[in-house]
């Protein structure tokens, strides 16, 4: 979008080009109208192609509106036709909208009173084709790759076939900063094709591809390898421009299509207190939902806690009998945990008490009233110590938690009933999710996933007919005992498992795994043909297969065998009528989809927890809740932190580590070490007769805080999620190597230059600059250590939409520890506050300070001035 303005302060001109211009100033934003040319242009040709009616709609409402404005000034004055308002116009459409209206005496002027509906047609299309009046960015990954499609295309308009450009950072910067690698695997795609004339080699191709690219600001020239792939030299201009548009316009999000984004994680148990393994949750949780704000989308952040179960019953029985007047006066529990324990020590030893505790749980689920003040009063108590976290981690949340969602259930269940989409399975009712295949396409990865859920949820022995077909195929012989055994060894080396011991119930995921991999390979034999894999069905296994309530439907196209797509089914309902874990999850998605809009949710839990929420999703759809069209469920898995000994982290004594222990002890090690590096130098000015003023006690305090608590998140963040990884107080708060403690001290450094500077207190340091310069100021570039950091600066938008896509927040501790080191690269190297360009170099330093705050923000991180 643009903003049409009488008077600009004027960016230095790109080399070759002037920065003169007279009249009205058309200035694009975040970067000038030049710099945003290649990007812009492809996105409106991407637009028109995709969006026809829309663009056609958005030009008749612009110039309609332009005429509308024409006219009210006419009204008022005879004065000479002004140029029409273009803050709606696309940049790029803007020499098709800027045409005088009426200038031709063959076009009639629209009457005023049309132009408004119209308008709103222009308002409705511009909103439809995502050109939003934000300062959002397109990244220069983005941009490179619709640049680069746009010339396969052209150099290839007969392929049949999609391909996505493969931009990636380049292997040797002098050559190209970015390369594109799709050369390669193209040479088996239009050998494959057929494609008479065209070029064969990897070479040819990534020259042919290059002779296509189009004309870009962003882009100073391409090279191909010998190998085939294609080095990009980016334009120093354009980044140039970029980085000044940042500095005057602010940290600007990538451009996405903004969604409603619900992000549930923490989630504690209530009456229980958060304990280490509920940081990674958090704090991901939190990142994740930053970093999507930070992008536009409206974020909805959920606290699901366990406020609901049986475990109520013994601590509502418990608190009546120790504080009988709770009805009246809050119950003074400032130990919930003692508590807890208190309460499960009576139900374990007294029979009389856990009786007791059964029926509490069935009043307080029949609403009883007193029951619910209890109960109540207890998830007041949690509440109040989960906010004392929540707090000294900046942490936002809204609780909703799994008893919210109990109104729900009971008419879910009917529905999923009534609809067929739920079964009874051995008094329970189920849902099982799967796909009907044609028996001959049936492969052997489906016999796997048919035998653990049909077969294996028993022993193998159980199933004599299955056994047979195995004895057949020589899968089952005799141990040394005379046990008879499958074996899933090889003709060297034999692996036997007993029968009666083969059963999802008996045997780990691994060796489960083996066997009935073995088993399916055995009994649906593939073989490679000049059509593709063929697989052919053991026959005996085809009958067992018929003998199997709904396993296998005649229909007149054939037989159709249902494959279930998990081992197990998923649960909504248990035998005793009780809903489960399952219900609530499905109750709580149809409730977030429908009622709360989410368009998007992502579940941040252990990796553990992988396997439900695949069976939940997968649910969902089958239900019809879920639109894979519309929506989109993402689980967030994280590992365990363990401790030195590569065990899950405990107290000397065997016990879970509190959160609030942890919290307490990182930011008391970083002031103990903060105090020593102090003392430590004012003992070095006093032997130089020198005097040191250093940090004070509350500066101190206050650094503490910030650099304790993020060197804990950072050490958490900085690691792949899906992996442990050992708590270590010493490795996080080291002031070198990748930890937060080494970033902020480059952020200092960065913050001591501006004071060295005369910046330190100046709120926008490019406009103090600029009044120096009234010819303009451009961002340093010159060197190759300024070069290397500024096209470093570039890649923070496409880091974060990465995170938004990926969902890693690695990504982002990745691309800050990088920009650290170029940073300190440049600091060594380059000199900045004495250098004739001292200005140009300061702004250089601004934007790294500027993308290494926010991005240490977006990880949930704080800031100090000084160290």
């Amino acid at each position: 979008t643009v903003r049409h303005t009488s008077a600009q302060p004027q960016r230095p001109a790109a080399q070759g080009r002037s920065a003169s211009t007279t009249g009205p100033v058309l200035q694009a934003s975040p970067v000038s109208q030049t710099s945003a040319q290649a990007p812009r242009k492809f996105a409106v040709q991407r637009v028109l192609r995709e969006h026809t009616l829309g663009v056609w709609l958005a030009l008749c409402g612009a110039a309609v509106a332009g005429a509308h404005s024409w006219l009210s000034r006419k009204r008022s004055s005879d004065a000479a036709l002004a140029r029409p308002p273009l803050n709606i116009i696309p940049v790029h459409l803007e020499s098709v909208a800027a045409v005088p209206y009426g200038a031709t005496e063959s076009h009639d002027v629209p009457r005023a009173d049309n132009a408004l509906l119209v308008a709103s047609s222009c308002q409705w299309a511009c909103s439809a084709l995502a050109v939003d009046e934000d300062l959002s960015v397109e990244t220069i990954e983005n941009t490179l790759s619709q640049l680069f499609d746009d010339a396969i295309k052209t150099s290839f308009p007969s392929l049949g076939v999609p391909v996505k450009p493969a931009i990636t950072p380049g292997r040797d910067v002098e050559k190209g900063e970015y390369q594109c690698n799709n050369a390669m695997a193209l040479t088996k795609v239009l050998k494959d094709a057929g494609i008479p004339d065209a070029p064969r080699s990897p070479k040819e191709i990534g020259e042919c591809i290059v002779q296509n690219l189009p004309s870009s600001a962003v882009i100073e020239g391409a090279n191909v390898a010998p190998q085939g792939f294609i080095n990009i030299k980016i334009n120093k201009d354009y980044v140039q421009e970029q980085l000044y548009g940042m500095l005057k316009d602010g940290l600007q999000p990538p451009r996405q299509r903004k969604q409603r984004v619900l992000i549930d994680f923490s989630s504690p148990n209530i009456a229980k207190e958060m304990h280490v393994g509920h940081l990674r949750s958090t704090i991901i949780g939190e990142c994740l939902s930053r970093t999507f704000e930070f992008c536009g989308h409206e974020v909805i952040r959920v606290n699901h806690v366990g406020d609901w179960g049986t475990q109520f019953g013994m601590l509502i029985a418990h608190l009546k009998d120790s504080f009988p007047d709770f009805k009246t006066a809050a119950p003074p529990i400032s130990d919930l945990v003692g508590f807890y324990k208190e309460s499960k020590k009576r139900f374990d030893a007294d029979e009389e008490f856990k009786a007791r505790a059964h029926q509490e749980v069935v009043a307080l689920q029949g609403g009883d009233q007193d029951n619910l003040t209890a109960w109540t009063a207890l998830c007041e108590v949690s509440r109040v110590e989960f906010e004392k976290i929540y707090k000294r981690l900046e942490v936002t949340l809204t609780e909703k938690g799994e008893s919210f969602y109990n109104p729900f259930m009971p008419d879910m269940v009917k529905e999923l009933c009534d609809r067929g989409l739920a079964r009874v399975a051995d008094g329970a009712t189920v849902i099982v999710s799967g796909d009907k295949k044609p028996l001959g396409d049936i492969t052997s990865a489906d016999i796997e996933r048919v035998l653990q859920y049909y077969y294996l949820n028993t022993s193998l022995a159980q199933h004599p007919g299955l056994v047979q077909c195995l004895k057949d195929l020589g899968l089952v012989k005799e141990n040394g005992a005379g046990v008879e055994c499958l074996n899933v060894g090889t003709a060297k080396k034999e692996l036997l498992f007993e029968l009666a011991k083969v059963s999802q119930n008996d045997m780990d995921l691994p060796s489960l795994g083996k066997a009935t991999k073995s088993m399916a390979e055995a009994l649906a034999k593939t073989e490679k043909t000049k059509q593709g894999p063929k697989t052919t069905l053991n026959p005996g296994l085809v009958d067992l297969l018929r003998q199997v309530p709904d396993l296998v439907t005649t229909t007149d196209a054939g037989d159709l065998v249902f494959v279930p797509k998990f081992s197990h089914p998923f649960m909504i309902r248990k035998r005793d009528g009780g809903f489960t874990y399952d219900t609530t999850d499905l109750a709580a998605l149809r409730y977030r989809l429908h009622t709360e809009k989410a368009e998007r949710i992502v579940y941040v839990t252990d990796v553990g927890q992988e396997g439900h929420f695949m069976m939940l999703f997968a649910a969902a759809q089958d239900a019809g809740y879920m639109a894979a069209e519309e929506h989109r469920c993402d689980h967030v898995g994280f590992g365990l932190v363990v401790g030195a000994d590569g065990k899950k982290l405990k107290t000397r004594a065997g016990e879970t580590i509190r959160l609030v222990d942890l919290l307490d002890e990182a930011p008391r090690r970083s002031y103990e070490e903060s105090v020593k590096r102090e003392e430590d130098k004012r003992q070095k000015a006093q032997e130089k007769g020198e005097t040191y003023e250093g940090l004070t006690e509350e500066e101190l305090r206050s650094n503490a805080q910030v650099i304790g608590y993020g060197a804990v998140k950072y050490f958490d963040l900085r690691q792949n999620r899906v992996s442990d990884y050992r708590f270590d107080y010493d490795a996080m708060l080291n002031l070198e190597g990748n930890t937060a403690v080494h970033l902020i001290y480059a952020y200092v450094r960065m913050r001591s230059v501006a004071r060295k500077a005369g910046l330190a207190q100046s709120e926008d340091v490019l406009s103090d600059l600029l009044k120096a310069h009234p010819e303009g100021l451009a961002v340093a570039l010159a060197e190759e250590a300024e070069w290397t950091l500024g096209l470093h600066l570039m890649r923070f938008s496409g880091t974060v939409e990465r995170m938004t896509e990926e969902l890693y927040p690695n990504h982002m501790a990745d691309f800050l520890y990088q920009l650290v080191t170029k940073f300190n690269d440049f600091y060594t190297k380059v000199r900045i506050i004495d250098a004739e360009d001292r200005d140009s170099k300061l702004l250089l330093c601004e934007a790294t300070a500027k993308i290494l705050k926010e991005g240490l923000r977006l990880l949930g991180i704080g800031v100090v001035e000084k160290l």
